[in-house]
């Protein structure tokens, strides 16, 4: 669902000196780290494949579709999802297709036909990004892998222990273990995967992008240009952990591996809920929070620590935004400005939509009586995710409905 609220880029996101992370290139050809597919040719905008395995995706039969190899775990997730009440914030499943080779692919949704020119952020969410299966099988025979230890002393020399390092090899476990550990996977419960801006830009370097500060950088860099969407996406997230407390599906599964994937241009942004390869049924009578920390056999994701995180973050954004807002229209600052003093080449005012002013048709979630948009969450309570309200009877059948916010 898409709003055609358009907002001038007046605030220049550079004047602030955030840096760009490092390796930041120009793809010509294809960029892999996204799931999606599309040739735009009515817009003269040819993009290739964009996160996931090479080859495991093709174009669609149809305008906006894209085809995705076979996995029946996703396929199951798929079709539990489109009962559910997390319908709008995935990909529309349309059925299994068959290539003329004889291979099976699921036919989706391509989330960024509506865009034109996209700047797309793939995020990992979860404090791991492998099952529990996984690593007890890696277990069961270790042995040790020179594979893996060359991609771990590319990233960090230092890492490998003296007996690691003599062997020239790491185990399997091993290294699953670490590679969550050198990003913000383990301490912040997400990750970026990969980011690709509309001038055709791509970077995958954020293999040990771990701090807030670092996570906060390549936001701002994503976003220049842009000032409708961190707002956006603020909106988004908050609906979509509501709706998540919502989920029968959620509420029901492990959820590992998947991804928000986010997309904007200069009119739309928005965010949805991709890759579920990964994501398992829990065992009858086994049930988790998508919060509590992870121990071997408590199948906890962490789902929920990194949204968290993500809307945290975005909100200190918002308010650091809107901090050298105020400041630049200051007394001071006006007064300065006029004398030549250097507060003259401080960022200008944000247009009069603000994150929480909005002007046009809002997506919210009516939760009970309460508008899940204008209160803060509460903190969470132990054993259960956090809950916008525990007198929430209209949750499960709640509806998407748009409002038009008024202006204090």
């Amino acid at each position: 669902m898409y709003f055609e609220v358009i907002l001038e880029p007046t605030f220049n996101l550079c004047q602030r000196s955030w840096y760009a992370p490092s390796g930041w290139r120009k793809i010509r050809n294809i960029v892999q780290w996204t799931p999606f597919f599309q040739t735009y040719k009515k817009q003269r905008y040819p993009w290739v494949q964009l996160a996931g395995h090479q080859g495991n995706f093709k174009a669609g039969p149809e305008q906006g579709t894209v085809l995705k190899k076979l996995c029946p775990k996703e396929e199951d997730c798929f079709q539990v999802l489109m009962k559910d009440v997390l319908r709008p914030y995935v990909p529309e499943y349309k059925g299994q297709v068959t290539s003329e080779d004889g291979e099976l692919y699921l036919q989706l949704q391509d989330l960024l036909s509506d865009f034109y020119q996209p700047c797309v952020m793939d995020c990992k969410i979860g404090v791991r990004t492998y099952l529990e299966e996984e690593l007890s099988k890696a277990k069961e025979k270790p042995k040790l892998r020179k594979d893996m230890y060359e991609k771990m002393i590319q990233i960090d020399p230092n890492a490998p222990s003296d007996e690691e390092h003599r062997a020239k090899g790491v185990t399997k476990p091993r290294y699953m273990v670490w590679r969550e550990t050198i990003s913000s996977t383990a301490t912040l419960g997400f990750r970026i995967e990969g980011i690709k801006k509309s001038d055709g830009t791509s970077s995958k370097d954020f293999k040990t992008t771990k701090s807030r500060e670092q996570i906060k950088k390549a936001f701002y860099e994503f976003i220049e240009g842009f000032p409708h969407a961190l707002p956006r996406y603020l909106q988004r997230l908050r609906v979509i952990r509501a709706t998540l407390e919502c989920s029968d599906f959620f509420r029901s599964h492990e959820v590992i591996g998947s991804s928000l994937l986010f997309v904007h241009d200069r009119k739309h942004a928005s965010a949805w809920l991709i890759d579920f390869a990964k994501t398992v049924q829990l065992p009858e009578n086994h049930q988790i929070n998508h919060f509590t920390t992870w121990k071997v056999g408590n199948r906890e994701d962490g789902y929920l620590i990194g949204i968290n995180n993500l809307i945290d973050i975005f909100d200190e954004m918002d308010a650091e935004i809107m901090a050298a807002s105020t400041v630049s229209d200051s007394p001071v600052s006006t007064a300065n400005t006029s004398s030549g003093s250097s507060s003259a080449s401080m960022s200008p005012k944000r247009p009069a939509c603000e994150a929480h002013e909005e002007a046009g048709d809002q997506e919210t979630v009516k939760s009970g009586t309460s508008n899940v948009l204008n209160i803060a969450p509460p903190e969470p309570s132990e054993g259960r995710p956090i809950s916008y309200s525990d007198e929430d009877a209209g949750c499960g059948d709640h509806k998407i409905l748009k409002e038009r916010k008024e202006q204090n």
